[in-house]
């Protein structure tokens, strides 16, 4: 497996006892596309600054590609995400008068690549991801939907082994989340990209295999039974009403 998380817990900031995260355990292989979906405040945001090294566990382990990430240096796991793992933070405000050519091709410029290498890369991202129309516009001209397709293709350019994904589909319509599930699956299939992505309702989430219901820090499956570290395929929704209730 490319990412391993096992019997993660992360306590809230402002409590000793109140957890964020409680005994998560999780795998991501290449070519999958693991989903997790949850209501605001659930731990999916954590859940994936964990995966990526923004933040540590207070318990657990994290495993990425056979290493731990908790015994690299800091300058170890920036290198990762510049150039292995990208992350889409679907609630990142737009840079105003920056075009959306320059956005993509941002990530690598600063990790010092060749600047027409870096030009080519994220035409072919914004190719793949369906949004090359949108190349000489403004970041803030774009739909919310071209916007997080951009966002993908940014990701895309340094050519990731891992991608995850907060919340992308958030706010937009039917046909665009099944246009970002879609995107994600080809990904994942044609460049065996790991991809965890997350999201508010489980409806945004089609077409991944597994995906984890997340409440109050912990996996639950549709019958309301908490099981630290078990996935469950997608359950539907009359049993997910039920579990919440």
């Amino acid at each position: 497996m490319l990412l391993s998380l096992q019997a993660i817990s992360k306590r809230r900031d402002d409590s000793a006892t109140r957890m964020t995260l409680d005994d998560v355990t999780l795998q991501v292989g290449r070519g999958q596309v693991v989903g997790v979906f949850g209501r605001s405040g659930s731990g999916k945001t954590t859940l994936l600054q964990i995966a990526a090294g923004l933040a540590a566990p207070d318990s657990g382990a994290v495993s990425y590609d056979g290493q731990r990430l908790d015994r690299l240096s800091s300058t170890e796991r920036l290198r990762l995400r510049r150039r292995e793992i990208a992350c889409v933070w679907g609630s990142r405000p737009p840079q105003r008068g920056l075009s959306v050519l320059d956005h993509v091709q941002l990530a690598l410029l600063v990790d010092h690549r060749d600047r027409r290498d870096a030009s080519r890369r994220a035409r072919e991202a914004l190719l793949a991801c369906e949004a090359e129309h949108c190349e000489r516009a403004r970041l803030e001209e774009i739909s919310d939907g071209e916007r997080q397709r951009v966002e993908i293709a940014r990701a895309l350019t340094i050519e990731p082994k891992l991608l995850l994904a907060d919340s992308p589909a958030s706010n937009l319509s039917i046909v665009e989340q099944e246009t970002i599930m879609r995107l994600l699956a080809t990904l994942a299939r044609d460049a065996k990209v790991a991809v965890l992505i997350t999201a508010g309702d489980a409806q945004a989430l089609i077409g991944a295999d597994p995906v984890l219901y997340l409440s109050g820090g912990r996996i639950v499956d549709p019958h309301g039974t908490r099981q630290g570290g078990t996935l469950h395929r997608f359950p539907g929704r009359a049993r997910l009403a039920a579990a919440d209730g």
